[in-house]
């Protein structure tokens, strides 16, 4: 049995609009560090039974339009999902990766509450809908994450990089995490504000198009660097194919 690195357990939640190239992430990812994977498909009830209501609908803050919300489309989105998970968790199973997939019923909260401890690494996966990351079940989801002690891993739709540098943002924990993962991947390990003549910075915001640019592949921060939007930092990082590492919370102050 191999070691585990890092941490012994990946919790990751799935949406239901997951793409194939986000379960294979998370499923090279929990292989490359030895750890067993837990996955989650969040069956949202307060989602579904807004669907089940007459002529529901959703808002779409990016547009700031209103569009039709069909019951069927939910379900049927979550049975693709959990049939997918299913298919590429069982070859993992076959090719030696110790996972269990569980389709969890309940609030974003208490699922992470319920199946995530304080040593593991969650990871977040966004939806490959672009709206679905800005509406729930998504942003609960990540709320929750962000609100637990556990170290967050923010992974895009699309799966991080598969090469390239492992870089750190700030000092002492983040620095040091970045080392270990960066050892486990095989990967290097960068200082993210390396070379910067001005004062050094700590908005995460501020240095993504350099890191972009720089082809990283994981960035490791705590949560102060998120800013005052969080949520928003972590999908432009997304957008950019750029996994976020936070480190444990109670280790980042």
């Amino acid at each position: 049995m191999v070691t585990p690195l890092l941490y012994t357990r990946l919790v990751a939640s799935f949406p239901a609009g997951v793409s194939p190239a986000a379960v294979d992430a998370v499923i090279d990812l929990a292989r490359a560090l030895g750890a067993e994977l837990q996955a989650l498909l969040l069956e949202d009830l307060a989602a579904l039974a807004m669907a089940g209501m007459p002529s529901p609908r959703t808002f779409d803050p990016r547009v700031s339009l209103w569009r039709d919300l069909q019951p069927t489309e939910m379900q049927r989105e979550l049975d693709l999902a959990a049939a997918l998970l299913r298919r590429r968790l069982e070859a993992a199973q076959r090719a030696g990766l110790h996972a269990q997939l569980t389709v969890a019923r309940g609030g974003p909260g208490s699922v992470l509450g319920q199946y995530a401890q304080t040593g593991d690494l969650l990871v977040v996966t966004e939806p490959a809908d672009p709206m679905a990351r800005w509406v729930q079940p998504f942003t609960a989801l990540l709320e929750a994450a962000l609100a637990a002690p556990a170290a967050v891993l923010y992974l895009p739709h699309r799966g991080a990089r598969g090469s390239g540098p492992i870089a750190y943002f700030g000092a002492g924990v983040a620095a040091a995490l970045a080392r270990r993962m960066a050892q486990a991947l095989g990967a290097p390990c960068v200082d993210a504000e390396a070379g910067q003549h001005a004062a050094r910075t700590r908005s995460l915001h501020a240095l993504l198009a350099q890191l972009a640019e720089r082809r990283v592949r994981v960035v490791v921060c705590d949560r102060s660097a998120l800013g005052a939007h969080p949520s928003r930092t972590l999908q432009e990082a997304g957008d950019r194919r750029l996994a976020v590492l936070l480190a444990p919370a109670q280790e980042a102050a």
